[in-house]
Formats: structure tokens, sequence, C-alpha cells
């Protein structure tokens, strides 16, 4: 179960069918070597330890919603987790709880449980079968999983592994995700994942028996006795970011130590998305039994890494096309006869001229057409917009993106009603989902406009780069896209000099404006800085006398990056000390994080602390020590968390951040 958020969205690659002719491990012994029946009144605290809240503690930094934006609250109330007639029971609940985020009060509309046998029992290889039956209904998420037992032995997730046994979309109730996790440290991080189907027409909310034989160098999963999904290559890296064979731990890390088991029913987030009005008010996870065995061939050796692909193994980079166009069939125009269309090529289902584009959906919905009334125009039809921006994502990937090179995105796009929509070029999985553009909220009219955004290339070459139109979150109804064009159009500039005073921030003072950098769309004065809200209605930004205020309303109770002011292209020197100052106040008291750090890539941290502002203007004063070089790198206020529904203000002048003597 994914334990960090995800910048982009989480893809799996789709089996129709059951694998067949595999080498099946097979247990040594039928008598497990440990075994959980739930035959007492209550849970084995022996065996068994509950989790309780909505988050976690990675580092200094409090990680809500376990990482994917879910809404429960895991508690170990009866009411969400007992034992009866020998099962089991998980309840998830929609009501209101008042629990606890970061060692502050607040409030959340679901409530679940988790447990987990960290501390009490934990193996290397074996087969781990558990019989369950799952809930259906929009935004439930069951899952069987294991995790390390001992905390990161080859750094942080998910380096060190994760082994998905089973988990179900509630709104997808005849679909099963079997995945591993590995790679590098998150943003760095892989997957490998297969959605099978329920053999014999079966569904989740039916009793299944799910199982993983593991041995060393393969891993294989099972639905009530048939092989579903079998991975024989994976890997682990030291580096942050990885960036060689040579990082590689030795194979095969990071699936060759212990590692424990979790049970839980979690509600809403970036897997299934959120409850809606069908989604049962409250739902039940059972548990039959948990058996582990021995295997045969699990002593054995991995014998020698299999052949894979890592991030820095050099793609083949797709030519651009002769005027330079790196975006294939941009005017979706180009017939499947055509020479240029390759016969692997993605197209966007039940659309005639749509090779090389991809449509990807989390919890949102669309229907796509070829428009013909608008030059056929690509038509995309939202019925449902989801709860994230990538919830209706229509994107082509294979970009060759160099190194050092300024690049031009340009499109004609418009709207049936005015929206907001997020661009974004960028990396794949491969690159933790690197944002190379930046995410670009743009506003869409409902005439035809020619759009275009710059940006210069500071990440490594990627011959992988994905344009993302991503359309969710904002409302249902039409959006036009045609005439998409990528072009390099020179060098990236070099690292910027400091202002005239020293200062490394640039309109310090919000009183400029620029073209070439336009700031916060609709506010002047705030030329080099911008905003973003993972809800775009939730933040309103205004400026007077040289003060920038962020309003916002309907609160996250839980995620501190929900608004964001920014600032990029700041240069910075390894071994150079550096201070921040700025004034700052809050309509009442506010706890802000103040972050200075990698903009994409591995979002590495600089400066990572905190502002308790009040009604009083404050100055607060940072000082840190980059240990990377780095010309383009960020500052970051991130707003506060609080009562769901509530709103506030937060105030901030006089930024400075200047070189040390």
């Amino acid at each position: 179960m994914t334990r960090f958020r995800l910048p982009s969205a989480l893809t799996l690659a789709v089996s129709a069918a059951l694998l067949a002719g595999c080498a099946r491990s097979g247990a040594s012994d039928p008598t497990p070597v440990w075994q959980e029946e739930f035959s007492g009144s209550g849970l084995s605290s022996a065996r068994w330890t509950p989790q309780t809240g909505n988050g976690f503690m990675s580092g200094s930094e409090y990680v809500s919603g376990w990482g994917n934006n879910e809404l429960q609250y895991y508690t170990d109330r009866p009411a969400n987790l007992r034992v009866e007639n020998g099962e089991l029971v998980i309840t998830a609940r929609r009501e209101a709880y008042a629990g606890a985020a970061n060692g502050k009060p607040a409030s959340f509309d679901w409530t679940s449980a988790r447990i987990r046998t960290a501390g009490k029992f934990s193996r290397t290889y074996g087969k781990f079968e558990i019989r369950a039956r799952f809930p259906a209904g929009k935004g439930l998420w069951p899952a069987i999983w294991l995790l390390p037992e001992e905390p990161n032995p080859y750094g942080t997730w998910a380096a060190s592994g994760e082994i998905d046994i089973a988990e179900g979309w509630g709104s997808k109730p005849t679909e099963l995700a079997q995945t591993l996790h590995y790679g590098g440290q998150w943003p760095n991080n892989v997957y490998s994942g297969t959605t099978v189907n329920f053999p014999n027409g079966g569904t989740m909310d039916q009793w299944h028996t799910y199982a993983v034989e593991w041995t060393p160098g393969k891993i294989q999963w099972f639905i009530d006795g048939k092989l579903t999904s079998e991975k024989t290559g994976w890997w682990s890296a030291r580096g942050t970011p990885p960036t060689s064979d040579a990082d590689l731990h030795p194979w095969p890390a990071p699936f060759d130590k212990p590692f424990h088991l979790l049970l839980n029913l979690a509600v809403g987030g970036n897997f299934d998305g959120n409850p809606n009005a069908s989604t049962p008010g409250t739902a039940e996870m059972r548990v039959d039994y948990v058996r582990v065995y021995g295997l045969n061939g699990e002593t054995a050796s991995a014998g020698p890494r299999p052949t894979m692909k890592y991030p820095w193994t050099p793609a083949v980079a797709r030519p651009a096309q002769p005027d330079g166009n790196l975006v294939y069939n941009e005017s979706f125009d180009w017939a499947d006869t055509d020479p240029r269309v390759t016969s692997d090529a993605p197209r966007l289902d039940g659309v005639v001229q749509s090779a090389y584009w991809t449509l990807f959906r989390s919890d949102g919905q669309a229907t796509l057409s070829n428009d013909a009334a608008a030059g056929k125009a690509l038509k995309v039809d939202i019925t449902s917009p989801g709860t994230v921006n990538y919830a209706v994502q229509v994107r082509q990937d294979g970009l060759n993106l160099e190194s050092g090179g300024k690049y031009e995105v340009s499109f004609d796009a418009w709207a049936q009603t005015a929206r907001p929509m997020m661009l974004k070029v960028g990396g794949g999985p491969d690159r933790g989902y690197a944002a190379y553009s930046g995410e670009q909220t743009l506003t869409l009219g409902t005439t035809k406009e020619r759009r275009t955004v710059t940006f210069d290339m500071k990440a490594t070459t990627d011959a992988a780069t994905r344009l993302e139109f991503n359309l969710g979150n904002a409302g249902t109804g039409a959006v036009w896209i045609d005439n998409v064009v990528v072009k390099r159009v020179g060098n990236a500039a070099g690292a910027r000099p400091p202002a005239a005073d020293g200062n490394l921030l640039y309109n310090a003072a919000f009183t400029q404006d620029s073209p070439n950098h336009p700031g916060i769309a609709g506010v002047p004065g705030t030329a080099y800085w911008s905003t973003w809200s993972n809800v775009p209605d939730r933040l309103n930004t205004s400026v007077s006398g040289g003060t920038v205020t962020l309003n916002v309303k309907n609160v996250d109770p839980a995620n501190n990056w929900h608004v964001q002011l920014n600032q990029t292209d700041v240069p910075l020197t390894a071994g150079k000390s550096y201070t921040l100052t700025f004034k700052g106040r809050a309509t009442d008291a506010r706890e802000v994080a103040v972050v200075v750090g990698e903009n994409g890539g591995s979002y590495a941290r600089y400066l990572d602390r905190t502002a308790a502002l009040s009604a009083t203007e404050q100055t607060f004063t940072y000082t840190f020590t980059p240990t990377v070089t780095n010309p383009a790198a960020q500052l970051q206020i991130l707003g506060a968390v609080g009562t769901p529904g509530s709103s506030y203000g937060l105030s901030f002048r006089d930024f400075r951040l200047v070189q040390n003597p």
C-alpha cells in the first residue's frame, strides 16, 4: 500500500487473463510456521498491534493521510476493530470523529482500523496466505501487504521495499492490484504492478484466498490457488537520486530481509478517489485466517541479477519532427495509415486519429472525440471531475528533453465554461514524476486561445518526458485541445545573479510586473512569485502596500502543502551559509512551514523549518547551509492546517535571502 503522495497518477499494467505455464514454488510443509485463526474473543496482543491516527512522522515531517490523502482516522475501538465468530472485522464508518494531526486537534469524517505484526512476527521468504472478504463501494481501499521489519534497512520508502499481496478498488469490485514498490528513496521509487480480474467472474465482496509465494529472486501472487502474476526483477539503490549501477544494493535487495504483515481498510485518497453518495456509511473487511508457510527453495541462491531498466538507463530518443516539434500528431489529424504512426503507438480508445496520445483517469470520467466542427480538435467531455487535477489527464509520452535547453510549450485550448487546468512537462515514475516545467495552472476561457509556457530544462536529459494536460477537479463540461507544440527555443539561462541589493529573491517588495515572469495570475506586482492550491478555489491572493496576503478557505485538516507561496530559480552553492528573513502575520495563530529546497527531482530540502504566526507581525530568521549546488532552488511557504471548513489569512512582506560572508 503506497505510503507517500505522488505528484502524479499511479498507473498499473492491466492483465485481463490469469498467468499460465509459470513454474510455481511449493509449500515445504502443510503446517504453517505462523498462523492466526481469530478464534479468541478479541484481537491477540501477542500477534497484532493496532495503528491509530491519520498519518505518521517521516523524520521531522508529519505525513498526513498516510501519504495518500486518505480520509480515515484509524482507531482501536470495537466500532472499528473487533473479532467475532472466528473472524477479524475491520469496519470503516462515516462519522464525525475528533482526532489529532501532528499532535493538534483535528476532525475527521471517516474512521477505520489498521493492524500489523511488526515486532511480533516477521519472515524472509515463505507463503503468506489470507482468506478475506473485501467491501465494495467508491473510495473504499482494503489492503493486505508487507513492509520491512527492520526500519529502513536499505533507506526510506521505497528503497527498502513493499509487497502488496492484495489491494482492492471499491469502485471496481471485479479487479485487484498486486504490486511491488522498490527502487530509490521517495520520490525516486518505482513500482511493478499488475491488475488482475478475479477468477471465475468473482468479485471482491466475496470470500477469496489471497497469497504470495516469495523466494529469492521470485515473487508470485495467487487468488483462490490460481497463479495471477509473477515478478522476477526489482532493485534497491543508495543514491538520492540514484545515478548509476554503482548505487545498487546487492541483488535481490530489497526483498531479502524480514517483512511483517499489515491489514487495513482505508477510505478515500489517491488509489480509488474519495467516497460519493453511493458509498455505504459502514463497510466491513473480514478476515477468516492468516497462515504463513515455509517454501521449497526459500534458502536457495537468487542467482545473478536479471537484466533490468533503471532510471539512469539511456533511453532511445524519439526524433523531433522536421519543424522541431517534439509532439507527434499535434493536431489530432494523423490517420492510423500515416507512415509516421508506428504499430506500437498508443491511442485514445474510440477516438480516430489519436495516435501517440494517452488518457489517464484516477477517479474522474470523460468522453473523448474528434470535434469536426472545431477542425478535428480533441474534445474532452468531462462527466465526473474527480478529486485531483490528474483525475482526467490527457498526455503524450516520449518527448526528448535535453538538459540545458530552453523549451516552449504552445497549444490552442478553450472550454465550455471557464475553468482552470494544470499543464505539466515532466518525468514519469522513473523520475519521481518530477515537474521540469513546474506545475502551471492556466485558466481556459470559452473562446479558442493560443497559450504559451516557456521553461528551462535543468534536470538530467529525459527521452521519456511526459506532456500532461490535467483537467480534473474543476467541474464537468467540455474542453478542447488542438495544435500542440513543444520545441527547444534556445539554451537555458545560467544561474540568475542576486538583485542589486544582494537579495537572491527577486521582487521581494511585491511591486514588479514582468512579461517573462508573469507571477500570480490576476495579481499585479507579483512577478517571479507563484501560488498553488490542491483545490483551485481554496486560495485567493492579493497584494497591498508591499504585502502579499493568502486568503484560504475550506482548510485542509491535515496537509500543510494544500496552499503554497513559491519562488523558483534561486541560486545556491554547496557549503555556503545563507540567511532567510521575512515578516509575517496571520488572522489567528497559525504555524506554516518554511522550506528552501529542490524544485522537482528528489524534492530535497535544504531548509525545513516552521514559523508560528500570530495576529501581530513578527520577523522570522533562518540560517542554513545546502550540501549541494543548485542554480534553481525554490523557496516555499506552506499553508497551515486547521478545522475543516474554516478559513484564515496569511500575510508576508520583506523577504530576503542572502549568502553570508
